[in-house]
């Protein structure tokens, strides 16, 4: 009788697996909260654009949603805007904090 013929099997190697990646938690950035004390600024407005405000603020001071003063109107305005321009320009997200100086004197191209 004849010996079976044993087919050629390959020889059973362990499966090699990557270790996991090892997971690497994103370092929190400190948030630097701003001031919200009072400084006086001083620019330029135009005369009508300034009686405009100032006669705004007297005729609304009393009123729900009026401003009782030329800060709390300014304020309102600035904040309304800086929103504005966050959705316009930034996808809605605050701007990032400016670290560095602001530009003084005239604006490029005027």
């Amino acid at each position: 009788m004849a010996t079976p013929v044993l087919a050629a099997v390959p020889a059973l190697q362990p499966e090699v697996v990557a270790a996991p990646a090892p997971v690497i938690a994103p370092v929190p950035v400190p948030v630097q909260v701003e001031s919200d004390e009072k400084k006086s600024v001083t620019f330029g407005l135009r005369m009508s654009l300034k009686k405009r405000a100032e006669t705004a603020v007297l005729r609304t001071a009393g009123y729900e949603g009026g401003y009782t003063s030329m800060t709390a109107l300014v304020e309102g305005a600035l904040e309304r805007e800086i929103e504005r321009l966050a959705i316009e320009f930034n996808n809605g997200e605050p701007f990032p904090r400016n670290n560095g100086g602001f530009r003084q004197g005239r604006p490029l191209g005027s």
